[in-house]
């Protein structure tokens, strides 16, 4: 039987519809939260249309502008198929982001380069995800954003 006023031994620590607050589960909660942020920042900067992986690849050209990429490298450095990078980048060309330039040694290659206008939704959306960062990081103390990022990176290292 449970002693209920000292609760020793017996008793169940969560009542039974109320869900354990296990590691997974809450950052899953904390993830969830975290993209609405960033959506919001979106919305306000403009850049709400945007795809998570026109943006990676916008950026990857932004980074990567004084050297040349091709639709090789965003195969590698995303880790998807031919046939989805084809298919992504064609939207992105028509979308005005991205613009494919023919190389002079090989006319079956094509440069992939960004466009002013892809540029400008890239700095856009550095700019959402900045604030988004300072939002959260604004949450907590310096010390503890030091200790967040110290167990998150130990949890990453842990779980690859």
């Amino acid at each position: 039987m449970c002693d209920e006023t000292t609760n020793h031994g017996c008793c169940e620590p969560n009542p039974p519809w109320e869900p354990p607050q296990v590691i997974p589960a809450q950052m899953r909660r904390v993830n969830n939260l975290i993209f609405r942020k960033i959506n919001q920042f979106h919305r306000e900067n403009g850049v709400e249309n945007v795809t998570p992986m026109h943006d990676w690849i916008m950026s990857y050209l932004y980074w990567h502008k004084e050297e040349p990429v091709y639709q090789r490298d965003i195969e590698r450095e995303f880790s998807i198929t031919r046939s989805t990078v084809t298919n992504i980048l064609q939207l992105m060309e028509r979308k005005g982001y991205i613009e494919r330039q023919s190389v002079p040694r090989d006319a079956r290659l094509k440069r992939l380069v960004l466009t002013e206008e892809g540029a400008l939704l890239h700095e856009k959306t550095m700019h959402s995800l900045h604030q988004t960062d300072e939002f959260v990081s604004g949450l907590l103390t310096p010390e503890e954003n030091a200790e967040l990022l110290r167990l998150l990176n130990k949890l990453r290292e842990g779980l690859r």
